[in-house]
């Protein structure tokens, strides 16, 4: 009885430091995320920096975004389709950046399943610093409501395998949400999930801020 007794303390206690470090490991992350947010806010603020319209700018105190949810932060499979051929991705004005697509994600998120293509900057190939980003355009039934209409934007690396992880709390607005002067891609019907995501950048309401 006593063994039993001794097993089934060890197994609470190890229960509990097993919940203790997954807690810290998830405030780490929450703070991470908060620490981004607040550097972005210091960049728009800035006015040599900010994509703002430059009289909004003397308004302007901060981004909205939902609330941070871990379980936005998803792994999948990124299945790569390497014959695909170079294309002009529309945007909201004339310019076409040449894109090519780089895979398909396919993930879950809330019980269904759900796939995004994954787009490559033709370029980004050979510069220092991008060479190795991915992008993501995509919309959802946020849209137009509680998110920007035009959609909002997921920056990923080259995975060094098919196993990735997308996280949509990163899930930022384009240019165009702040300002008509800018040129922004438009994302592909392909890419528009039928569910509200609720994590990342909200639409932006220059009046609350």
């Amino acid at each position: 009885m006593k063994k039993k007794s001794i097993i089934v303390s060890f197994f609470f206690l190890g229960s509990l430091i097993f919940l203790g470090c997954q807690n810290k490991t998830e405030q780490a992350y929450i703070e991470k995320i908060k620490q981004e947010r607040a550097e972005k806010d210091r960049e728009y603020s800035d006015s040599l920096r900010s994509p703002l319209n430059p009289i909004h700018l003397a308004q302007f105190s901060g981004l909205d975004y939902f609330e941070i949810d871990p379980d936005y932060k998803v792994e999948g499979i990124l299945e790569l389709t390497p014959n695909e051929q170079p294309f002009e991705m529309p945007t909201s004005t004339t310019r076409l950046p040449v894109y090519r697509k780089y895979g398909h994600f396919k993930f879950e998120l809330q019980g269904k399943q759900f796939v995004l293509s994954v787009y490559q900057n033709m370029d980004f190939i050979n510069d220092s610093i991008y060479h190795d980003y991915l992008f993501i355009p995509f919309r959802d039934l946020s849209s137009s409501k509680e998110s920007y209409g035009g959609g909002r934007y997921i920056d990923i690396r080259i995975p060094e395998t098919q196993k990735v992880v997308v996280d949509f709390n990163t899930a930022y607005n384009p240019y165009c949400a702040y300002h008509d002067r800018w040129s922004c891609v438009i994302p592909p019907p392909e890419n528009y999930l039928k569910m509200e995501i609720r994590a990342g950048e909200k639409k932006f309401h220059l009046a609350t801020h």
